[in-house]
């Protein structure tokens, strides 16, 4: 029994110190430091930093918000896009644009037909005068053809039907402003045609 005893409990006993060692080592390594789980944090959004003024040849003009570094194509889309006598060409479309800046959209000076008369503005010296002593005339908005539209300055065939289009479907002009009031077409070309034209 005790020779038993010797045979088995030596080996037995050695397990027993490698299971012990063992535990201590693991028992003593540091732990890993516990996963922080945060909360995702929202894309920061980009406010309007510059304001510019668009002018000119454009559907809508205005002063518009533009993030910094917009573009001057960009600015043109803003303003509801180019006329149809929008003269481009002269830009520089990938341009910077600067806050405060007025951006004016040139547009066409058209060439006049050479079948049509040109009309003059009204003269202001009292010398110039005609034989029944009225004033040069000027383009009759109810009265003129398409092509004598078109040789007023800012205005192409695209606007130059629209007014015959509207003449017909409202009846004659009474009032010159009513080429801006309808939207038939913008400020600065209305400003550069009110004294060229009437509704006489």
């Amino acid at each position: 029994m005790r020779s038993w005893l010797g045979t088995v409990g030596l080996p037995f006993g050695a397990a027993l110190l490698v299971a012990a060692l063992a535990g201590l080592f693991i028992s003593s390594r540091p732990s890993p430091p516990p996963i922080e789980v945060r909360p995702l944090d929202p894309a920061p959004t980009v406010a309007p930093s510059i304001y510019v003024h668009v002018d000119g040849a454009v559907e809508i003009p205005g002063v518009y918000a533009f993030v910094n570094g917009a573009r001057v194509f960009e600015a043109i889309e803003a303003a509801g896009g180019p006329t149809e006598d929008a003269e481009l060409r002269e830009l520089n479309l990938a341009a910077r644009v600067a806050d405060g800046q007025k951006l004016v959209i040139p547009a066409r000076r058209p060439q006049p037909d050479p079948a049509e008369p040109i009309a003059q503005p009204v003269p202001t010296s009292p010398s110039v005068v005609s034989a029944a002593g009225a004033a040069s005339p000027t383009i009759n908005l109810n009265t003129a053809t398409q092509r004598v539209l078109e040789t007023l300055p800012g205005i192409g065939p695209v606007t130059a039907q629209r007014i015959i289009d509207f003449r017909t479907s409202n009846g004659p002009f009474t009032r010159v402003e009513q080429l801006r009031e309808a939207r038939l077409v913008n400020n600065s070309v209305f400003e550069r045609i009110k004294t060229l034209v009437s509704v006489d």
